[in-house]
């Protein structure tokens, strides 16, 4: 695909380019909903892209957004059918971004562009710019390359852009047309960026869970520093009731230990089924049908109640990591007795 926009001839090749984009995971669950020459196709077409030109991204994800307006049998609310779709598929955080890109108003294409550069390069742009722009740039970069760039930033630096990342709201409409100028001059594109709403706290925290614990552990120490309570709500944003799925057998044995059974039942009315799974088995059978059982008696369940007791089964989970009985970091490694 070094041709221009118009080498996407076929909906194979459209259909290869926003698989590429969903990512390899869930490119693979959308391709289980399909049929086996579809399929063939559109892996004959993903093998054969070199490289993806910022403005074939940009073009397949309008002519996505056309196709599901045309198509839909919804009729009216589309864009919200669509948004709703991919973040009951994917997660609020990865979902909610994707449908930002594919349905927000006008995606920016300087910041779509960026998406297909390497995080050197994207370094080259931002690096005699004002730290507040570097901050509004990777707030709307993916998590995991926003880390990538992160990672590369001067220590000292590094704590001032994930504040101002943190802290973020509503990106003033200067501030976004100071940007639009910014990367147009480097990349020699145009598009109109409008006033735009970021969770900058999430952003923040996804982003701090792609660095290395090192760094991760420096940001939070110098954040807490400057705002005790920031660095309090990433820290619970970085560790979720979702990520006691990636405990291994061993720490899920004696997180079980501590918790109780009311406290298990209730918060796993609101899990999902992966975090489930992995729960039930670590329990004897009779210790799960027990379980189920009182999760079936209880009926729903308010969420008040649920992320209650979610969070205080997290509490313990930190306390255990903190004193070194289980592992909470994403790094593989095993620990040994």
């Amino acid at each position: 695909m070094e041709n221009s926009t118009n080498s996407l001839s076929n909906g194979s090749e459209q259909a290869a380019v926003l698989l590429l984009m969903m990512g390899e995971e869930r490119a693979a669950k959308v391709l289980q909903h399909i049929d086996f020459e579809s399929v063939e196709k559109i892996g004959v077409a993903m093998a054969a892209i070199k490289k993806v030109d910022s403005g074939d991204a940009y073009t397949v994800c309008q002519r996505f957004r056309e196709e599901v307006n045309s198509h839909t049998p919804l009729g009216i609310g589309v864009p919200g059918y669509v948004r709703n779709l991919l973040v009951n598929t994917m997660g609020e955080q990865t979902g909610g971004t994707l449908a930002d890109r594919l349905l927000g108003d006008d995606s920016p294409r300087e910041l779509d562009s960026l998406r297909w550069m390497e995080p050197d390069a994207i370094l080259q742009i931002l690096k005699d710019e004002h730290p507040q722009i570097v901050a509004i740039t990777l707030a709307h970069l993916d998590q995991s390359m926003a880390a990538k760039i992160v990672a590369r930033l001067p220590e000292g630096m590094q704590e001032d852009i994930m504040f101002r990342i943190a802290t973020m709201d509503k990106v003033p409409e200067a501030a976004m047309k100071q940007l639009q100028t910014t990367l147009k001059a480097k990349l020699d594109v145009s598009a109109n960026f409008k006033s735009k709403r970021v969770d900058g706290a999430t952003t923040a925290a996804a982003i701090l869970n792609g660095l290395d614990s090192d760094a991760e552990a420096r940001i939070l120490e110098t954040l807490s520093k400057t705002d005790e309570t920031m660095r309090q709500r990433l820290e619970d944003l970085m560790f979720v009731f979702g990520n006691l799925a990636d405990l291994d057998n061993k720490g899920m044995q004696l997180l079980l230990r501590e918790v109780t059974s009311d406290q298990l039942a209730i918060a796993l009315k609101g899990a999902d089924e992966i975090v489930r799974n992995k729960i039930f088995s670590n329990m004897s059978k009779r210790a799960k049908e027990l379980l189920v059982e009182d999760m079936e008696s209880r009926g729903p369940t308010k969420l008040s109640d649920v992320e209650e007791a979610q969070k205080a089964i997290l509490e313990v989970a930190r306390r255990l990591g903190e004193e070194g009985k289980i592992n909470l970091g994403s790094s593989s490694d095993d620990y040994v007795d």
